[in-house]
C-alpha cells in the first residue's frame, strides 16, 4: 500500500494505491470513491486483495476536505468532488470506479457525463433517489436534507464532532453504517479514530461535511434519474440489506429501472460491505469484473435478457 499525492487546481489530493504482485497487462485498473464523511481507510480490507485477484492497479482517493486531503480552495461539493476523480481518470486513463454511498452517486454522475473515462462502475450501497411512494427512513431523509443549509449544519456538524470526540464520533458512525460494528477489524477502528483527530483539527472540515451532503442531496433530487437512465457501460449494483442510511428498497427500484445490470443483496450487511465482509465483497467484485471481461471478449455467453433482475426479495449473498 502507497500514499500518493496529486494536484488538482491548487489542491494536493491524498490517495493510496495497491499494486499486484503478478500484474496482468490487460487488466482494467480500479477507483475507488468514499463516501460522505469516509477516506481510504474504508478501501483497507479490500485493495490489496482485489489488487492481486485481478492483477490490477487499484488506488482508493481522499475527496477535498475528507481523509487526508484538505479542502482550501472553495467550497467542497459533490460537483467539485466529481472534478477530482474526473481529473484523477484523465491523469492515469480509464478505470472500473468502485463507489460506495456519496461516492456511488458521484461514480454515476461522471459515468453520464464522462463515459469514455469509465469502462466499468460497481455502485456499493449508494445513495439513491427516494422512490415514488416510498417512505422509508423518511425522517432521516428530512434530516439529512438540512445539510442543504450549510450555514446553519456546519456548526452543528463542527458541535457535536467536538462534544463527542474523536474515538466516541468513529463509534457512534459505526453503529449507525454497520450492521454489526463490534465485528469490525479492530485495528481499522483505530485508523478511523486516529484519522478522524487528525481531520477535525483543520477548519474546514465539518463546513466540507455540510457542503458535500447538502451538494448531494440535491443531486439525488434533480438530476440522479436522468443520469442512472443514460449509462451504457457494465454496472454491478450491491446493496447490504440492513442498511439504515440507504433503504434497499432504494437499490431494488434501481435495479428493477436497469434489468441488465448485476444486481446482489448481502443480507447481513449494512452500509459499508467493504468493511463488513471484505472477502465476500472481494468475490463478488472480481468474479463480477472477470464475467464482464469474458462477455466482452467473447469468450462467455452474454447473459439472458433480464439477468440480475431482483425477484420480491431481490438476488441474496450470504
Amino acid at each position: 500500500m502507497q500514499q500518493r499525492w496529486f494536484e488538482v487546481d491548487s489542491t494536493w489530493v491524498h490517495t493510496v494505491e495497491w499494486e499486484p504482485e503478478t500484474p496482468d497487462p490487460d487488466a482494467t485498473p480500479l477507483a475507488f470513491v468514499h463516501g460522505l464523511g469516509g477516506s481510504t481507510v474504508n478501501w483497507e480490507l479490500v485493495g490489496a486483495a482485489l489488487s492481486n485477484r485481478l492483477g490490477a492497479t487499484v488506488t482508493a482517493l481522499d475527496l477535498p476536505g475528507f481523509g487526508r486531503t484538505r479542502n482550501t480552495q472553495g467550497p467542497a461539493t459533490f460537483e467539485s468532488h466529481r472534478h477530482v476523480v474526473t481529473s484523477w481518470l484523465r491523469e492515469h486513463g480509464p478505470a472500473i470506479v468502485v463507489g460506495n454511498s456519496m461516492g456511488g452517486s458521484i461514480s454515476v454522475s461522471l459515468a453520464a457525463r464522462h463515459p469514455e473515462l469509465v469502462h466499468g462502475l460497481v455502485l456499493v450501497n449508494a445513495a439513491y433517489p427516494r422512490p415514488t411512494g416510498n417512505f422509508d427512513q423518511l425522517a432521516r431523509t428530512a434530516k439529512f436534507a438540512m445539510l442543504t443549509l450549510p450555514r446553519v449544519a456546519t456548526p452543528v456538524v463542527n458541535a457535536r464532532a467536538r462534544r463527542l470526540g474523536s474515538a466516541a464520533l468513529v463509534d457512534a458512525t459505526l453503529r449507525f453504517v454497520l450492521a454489526e460494528p463490534d465485528q469490525l477489524d479492530p485495528a481499522v477502528r483505530t485508523r478511523l479514530v486516529d484519522l478522524a483527530a487528525e481531520r477535525y483539527q483543520y477548519p474546514e472540515a465539518a463546513g466540507a461535511y455540510a457542503q458535500s451532503g447538502g451538494s448531494l442531496f440535491r443531486y439525488l433530487v434533480t438530476r440522479m434519474r436522468s443520469d442512472l437512465d443514460t449509462l451504457g457501460m457494465p454496472t454491478m449494483v450491491m446493496h447490504g440489506r440492513r442498511d439504515q442510511l440507504v433503504p434497499v428498497a432504494f437499490a431494488r427500484a434501481v435495479a428493477r429501472r436497469r434489468p441488465h445490470w448485476q444486481y446482489v443483496e448481502l443480507a447481513h450487511c449494512g452500509h459499508a460491505p467493504q468493511l463488513e465482509s471484505p472477502e465476500r465483497f472481494v468475490d463478488l467484485v472480481s468474479g463480477w469484473i472477470a464475467r464482464a471481461r469474458n462477455t466482452h471478449t467473447g469468450d462467455e455467453t452474454p447473459a439472458p435478457s433480464g439477468a440480475g433482475r431482483p425477484g420480491p426479495q431481490g438476488q441474496e449473498a450470504q
